[in-house]
């Protein structure tokens, strides 16, 4: 069984430790990794990560093209897996989520906070009507974030995007809002969404866990780090103290992300 990381953020080489350095101090956090492809491979070798999948933020409308150019390059690794970015303020979503889908790129992330945006906003309608016609997943930041006081992406709110939009191929990260569980096991658990358990263990306590893995259905988590704002290794050892079956281990960490992936790409990884 492979494991298969579904959280991990990096950036070009130039880039990165600038990039690190920004988002740490803006949400005093440190990183495991300097935010490079090797960095990140290094991180993978010593966890025993067979595939880790790349989720770039665009933080400006203008970044857009550029980060899903440079996701493009990195296809040719069958050890990464690169989503793509969209923002709420890009001119032509249609046109760009269609390019992503030509060029090889099978999902993209949005994050509420960073990109000050409302899920529910009704200027949104084109672009998850292109992401529902070219089959892309969209990785969506839930609940709150470290770095911000705001919190934009409830469990209510997502409960109506997917009303709205059942259709609509999502994985909410953070188990499905981060620091809004009590809501996400109201609001979300046993809908048909993905969550990923990015940034959650240790902040949600083990025996909740558990319970909201289950009642959402195992089937339906994926294992994510976010690294490299955790290391990947630790996420996997505390992850395999807690008592999950054997096959629902096996789903957590690679049989559902394997699914998932491979539903968007129309292939197995």
């Amino acid at each position: 069984m492979r494991i298969i990381d579904v959280h991990t953020h990096i950036w070009p080489d130039a880039l990165a430790a600038a990039a690190v350095s920004a988002v740490g101090s803006q949400g005093h956090i440190s990183a495991s990794y300097d935010g490079t492809v090797a960095g990140l491979k290094a991180a993978m070798e010593r966890a025993g990560v067979d595939v880790s999948v790349v989720l770039p933020v665009a933080t400006k409308p203008s970044q857009v093209r550029t980060i899903n150019d440079w996701a493009a390059s990195l296809l040719g690794d069958r050890r990464i897996v690169p989503f793509g970015a969209m923002h709420p303020d890009f001119e032509d979503p249609a046109a760009e989520i269609a390019r992503m889908r030509t060029i090889g790129i099978t999902g993209f992330k949005m994050h509420p906070e960073y990109q000050t945006f409302d899920p529910l906003d009704a200027r949104l309608g084109p672009l998850y009507a292109a992401a529902i016609e070219h089959g892309m997943t969209l990785f969506f930041h839930a609940g709150a974030d470290v770095a911000f006081d705001t919190v934009r992406g409830t469990p209510e709110v997502f409960a109506s995007l997917l009303d709205a939009w059942p259709d609509l191929h999502v994985v909410l990260a953070h188990m499905g809002g981060f620091r809004q569980w009590h809501g996400v096991r109201e609001r979300l658990a046993g809908r048909d969404v993905y969550f990923d358990t990015a940034y959650t263990l240790g902040h949600l306590p083990d025996d909740e866990f558990v319970a909201l893995a289950r009642e959402h259905g195992c089937d339906r988590v994926l294992f994510g780090s976010d690294g490299p704002w955790t290391d990947v290794a630790g996420q996997l050892e505390h992850l395999r103290r807690m008592p999950f079956t054997p096959s629902e281990f096996d789903a957590l960490l690679g049989g559902n992300a394997e699914r998932m992936l491979a539903r968007a790409a129309g292939t197995t990884l």
